[in-house]
């Protein structure tokens, strides 16, 4: 009886993988298949800000996986007789670290076999090589394989696991994307960028925008937490509705990338897990020098107070201090025992806008938020914003909500009058005098549109004070 359970519970538990996997390959085969051209040029959206280097550095190509889409090319590698091998018992996921937590990289196909690379201390989950992956192997749970010749496989580090990204809502009707299975939000349409963290399945966000081939969709995030607002998931993991008519938008530039000093022997040392940014303190608020790619491994300087960041040392032509920071959330780490904490300016407090039937998009910012400026620096804040409702925006107002705990930016008045009607797919240019605090820190600003009486879009403007 007990028998027949467990093989009625394996049958259920197939059946719900096959539907899932279903999904994700019938995105697939919706992702490689192009989607209608768009009839609207593509939109240029704020960038992450990227601090200047204070000389140019060589060029040179970054090590690591290349940015071809992984589900573009041959996943698994065969194990060959001899090797260690596992083989998948039933259709499995492959995940980014030992544990259901961990983002999704592709599906493991019952019969089918890899090379196994490497295995959890308590033998409950193997690493198997996928060469397309960030850190070129994935890992499998051990009950859903048979693996063979393992005798001598090292014990490997588990990866941290990925923050869980904070994704705004839609409101019913809304165009979004409900994740099939965890997967990255990164900062642009690739694998090489930077991932702001995972967005869970089953989660659901707003969807602003596509990419120009129809692979990645632009999401909406809690501005508190990604400055930009917005991040890139890839089609083949998600199921989006409502998107007929989303707009493209460019991809962003790719980042710089910045080699980390190598550590001496017995150093305190971080090596990077995916592409992780290089921020010039520690927190999202803060500006990035570049990218370390995978596999890249820095000597640790310091760490934050709460220990989600660690100081790295980094070529002077980058940063003239010689130090970047980087999430703990994407890096190992060795030798940290006497790693001193050291005493950070913290992210500027920014309240989160409630999620809502708004009916605007943000074409672009300018300064783009998180922008490092000078103290005591005029400047103008300016919006473009695009109606995508179906109704007209009379008597526009845009008007000044609140600001952060730093104190205000705007110099002019709280309310200013739109210069003309917007219909609806039409945009207007909203454009603020403001002026930056005398000291060094983020302040942030959160401003509204109304429509007569209606509030019809939110938006930030955020600045980075620096000297």
């Amino acid at each position: 009886m007990n028998s027949q359970k467990e093989t009625t519970g394996r049958g259920r538990l197939r059946w719900a993988f096959g539907i899932a996997l279903w999904l994700v390959l019938g995105m697939l085969l919706a992702a490689c298949g192009g989607g209608a051209t768009p009839t609207q040029p593509p939109i240029v959206p704020p960038t992450e800000p990227v601090l200047v280097p204070t000389a140019v550095p060589p060029v040179s190509p970054a090590p690591g996986p290349t940015a071809m889409p992984l589900e573009a090319q041959p996943v698994v590698p065969t194990a060959q007789e001899g090797q260690p091998s596992a083989v998948a018992n039933y259709n499995t996921w492959i995940y980014g670290g030992p544990g259901p937590d961990y983002v999704v990289y592709a599906a493991f196909l019952g019969a089918n076999t890899a090379q196994v690379v490497g295995k959890t201390q308590d033998g409950l989950w193997w690493a198997i090589s996928v060469p397309a992956a960030p850190s070129q192997n994935g890992w499998v749970e051990g009950s859903w394989v048979t693996v063979s010749n393992v005798d001598n496989v090292s014990v490997l580090p588990a990866p941290p696991v990925p923050p869980t990204t904070d994704l705004v809502p839609p409101a019913a009707g809304d165009p979004q994307a409900t994740a099939l299975v965890n997967t990255y939000v990164r900062s642009g349409p690739g694998g090489t960028y930077p991932a702001y963290g995972v967005a869970p399945a089953g989660a659901t966000a707003r969807v602003i925008g596509r990419s120009s081939d129809g692979a990645w969709w632009v999401v909406r995030l809690d501005p508190s937490k990604v400055g930009a607002g917005y991040g890139w998931v890839s089609a083949s993991t998600v199921q989006a509705s409502n998107v007929d008519s989303i707009p493209v938008i460019e991809a962003p530039p790719a980042p710089p990338t910045v080699p980390p000093s190598a550590p001496p022997a017995g150093a305190a040392a971080a090596t990077a897990s995916d592409y992780v940014y290089v921020r010039s303190g520690a927190g999202t608020c803060f500006a990035a020098y570049g990218v370390a790619p995978p596999g890249s491994t820095g000597e640790i300087a310091g760490k934050s107070s709460d220990g989600q960041w660690w100081q790295v040392k980094i070529p002077a032509e980058f940063a003239a201090s010689g130090a970047g920071w980087v999430s703990a959330a994407y890096v190992t780490t060795a030798n940290t025992g006497n790693v001193p904490a050291v005493t950070t300016e913290p992210c500027a407090e920014v309240p989160v806008p409630p999620p809502g039937t708004y009916a605007c998009y943000l074409q672009s910012q300018t300064p783009a938020d998180y922008s490092a400026m000078a103290p005591d620096t005029d400047f103008t804040m300016t919006w473009v914003l695009s109606n995508t409702s179906t109704e007209t925006w009379s008597n526009g107002v845009l008007e000044f909500i609140q600001s952060g705990s730093g104190g205000d930016l705007h110099t002019g008045s709280d309310t200013i009058g739109l210069a003309s009607e917007v219909a609806p797919g039409g945009s207007t240019t909203a454009a603020v005098p403001g002026r930056t605090a005398g000291s060094t820190g983020s302040y942030g600003e959160l401003w509204q549109i109304l429509s007569g009486d209606k509030t019809v879009c939110e938006f930030w403007m955020i600045v980075n004070v620096v000297e």
